[in-house]
């Protein structure tokens, strides 16, 4: 590897998870696939990013908005609750989007008495669109994704008010953590999300509900807790 370095002027590859330099015998350029014998990752390498090893103080340390709990049998769950940044965009939307198309073709006429509902149907269009606003607004407001890691399983619930979407899938000893480009994107930039896999299954979450700085931390921490430290 050394001389590959000092002829084509590159860099090691390195694995995303432990940051342990791959061999090009445990790598598939074409395929974008490695295997780190260090720590047992199998997958993606180009285009992912290395997960930060953290000092037991960096992890005591969580970024804003992210907990870390104890639960029953040893159980870890780490609570992440969105950034409420967006709100200061979201809010006078709404307020724009919602209040002034409701109370004109809506509450106004039905006060005065002369809503027709030709024009309600018209104002259909805004009445939609202000249901999954009203609905982010609240996730931002008291959303939160938990990821539990229990002996046997791994559990990603993300919601509101209880509700939301579960996601399990069994821990095993071969389970890896990974960051890797999303399909969202922002400015035309692939978003990181954490990914989960195990014996064949993936769980992938985090590109839009996880701030920037929160998702090397959650994958750090569920690093660890996966190799046992």
């Amino acid at each position: 590897m050394e001389a590959v370095t000092k002829i084509l002027g590159i860099k090691p590859f390195t694995c995303p998870q432990c940051g342990q330099e791959l061999p090009l015998a445990d790598l598939n350029m074409a395929a974008n696939a490695a295997l780190c014998r260090a720590c047992g990752y199998a997958g993606p390498f180009l285009n992912a990013q290395a997960i930060p090893r953290l000092t037991d103080e960096q992890l005591a340390r969580p970024p804003k908005r992210v907990q870390l709990e104890r639960g029953f049998g040893d159980s870890l769950s780490v609570i992440c609750r969105p950034s409420r940044w967006p709100l200061l965009f979201l809010i006078p939307f709404a307020t724009f989007w919602s209040g002034i198309s409701m109370t004109v073709i809506y509450i106004i006429p039905l006060f005065q008495g002369e809503f027709d509902w030709a024009t309600g149907l018209i104002g259909v269009p805004f009445l939609l669109g202000t249901i999954p606003l009203l609905l982010v607004i609240l996730f931002h407001l008291f959303g939160k994704t938990v990821v539990t890691l229990s002996k046997g399983r791994v559990t990603v619930h993300t919601g509101l008010f209880g509700k939301g979407r579960t996601r399990e899938m069994d821990r095993s000893s071969g389970m890896t953590v990974s960051l890797e480009p999303s399909s969202y994107r922002v400015n035309n930039v692939p978003q990181p999300e954490i990914v989960l896999a195990s014996e064949g299954r993936e769980i992938r979450f985090g590109a839009m509900m996880l701030s920037k700085d929160a998702k090397p931390y959650v994958a750090a921490v569920l690093q660890r807790a996966v190799a046992g430290r």
